[in-house]
């Protein structure tokens, strides 16, 4: 039997994954800021709600997937917010990515108010969303992680990797190899095309060499062909490197590429491409190089 589920946050990755637990059988109540978003999930089945404490009247479990912690920690607490419904027991499945010590934090309000919180971030793009093809990383207490099997199953793999804010500390791991790595296939297609290589050529040798990295092939073919719409906004990532680096900090732990490649997503935030795919960071190395890594073009 399906659950009652409320659905807070129905952007580019929420409004997927909701649809994929109506098709799954899964009773919905969804909140949006923006209302036309959750109108528009709802079409597939679901109910809409009015305000966060709407959506989780009743609900066995709540789902979040919004931007940051001040955004997780308005829904959560605010005067019309999920803890002011939240019934006993319930359980909130968080798939922000948002600070460790901010999810602990929730964590012991969710708790004090006689339920559960789970920080279950994803690792995905929009199509695997809307395919139930996500993976979770999960915090919290096992068993309550095991009790809520059959809602994340329904929407991808699921990985327990410890206590409240182990998730989203893996998150932020993931997060950071990711864009390490795309920033060094930035540079070096930069390189290679300002030498006069041919793009197209260049990353045919990287993808048969031991430099082959999934990023690359995910991101490679968009920015050969100049597409930067957004898979994963490049704001986004940008506030992922800043909460890393936060993070890192807080355990005394060196990250200096990390810290370099939020600099130049801070270049990107500032030349206006907040909105775009993150893959975009090589427009800023392009504009420095003045040259264009494109398929067809060597300069």
């Amino acid at each position: 039997m399906g659950r009652h589920i409320g659905f807070v946050g129905t952007g580019l990755m929420g409004r997927g994954m909701a649809r994929c637990l109506i098709r799954r059988g899964h009773t919905l109540r969804i909140y949006n800021r923006t209302r036309a978003k959750a109108e528009e999930v709802a079409k597939a089945g679901g109910q809409v709600a009015a305000t966060p404490a709407e959506a989780a009247r009743g609900a066995d479990v709540v789902i979040t997937m919004l931007a940051d912690p001040a955004a997780v920690a308005a829904c959560i607490e605010g005067p019309d917010g999920i803890l002011s419904t939240l019934k006993k027991d319930a359980v909130v499945i968080d798939s922000s990515t948002v600070s460790p010590p901010s999810t602990k934090q929730m964590a012991e309000r969710v708790r004090a108010k006689g339920g559960h919180l789970l920080d279950a971030p994803v690792f995905g793009s929009r199509n695997e969303a809307e395919n139930g093809n996500l993976g979770f990383i999960v915090g919290g207490d096992r068993a309550v992680f095991d009790s809520v099997q059959d809602v994340l199953s329904a929407l991808g793999k699921s990985t327990y990797m410890g206590p409240a804010g182990m998730g989203a500390t893996a998150k932020l791991v993931v997060n950071l190899v990711i864009a390490s790595e795309l920033q060094a296939f930035h540079e070096g297609m930069v390189m290679a095309t300002k030498a006069g290589l041919d793009p197209d050529v260049m990353y045919g040798v990287l993808m048969n060499s031991r430099a082959k990295a999934g990023i690359f092939e995910m991101k490679g073919p968009s920015i050969l062909k100049r597409d930067f719409e957004a898979f994963f906004p490049l704001r986004l990532m940008d506030k992922d490197m800043r909460l890393a680096l936060e993070t890192a900090e807080s355990l005394q732990t060196p990250l200096p590429v990390v810290r370099a490649v939020k600099e130049v997503l801070g270049a990107c935030m500032s030349a206006g491409q907040s909105e775009e795919d993150f893959s975009s960071a090589i427009k800023h190395l392009e504009r420095a190089a003045g040259v264009q890594v494109a398929a067809g073009r060597k300069s």
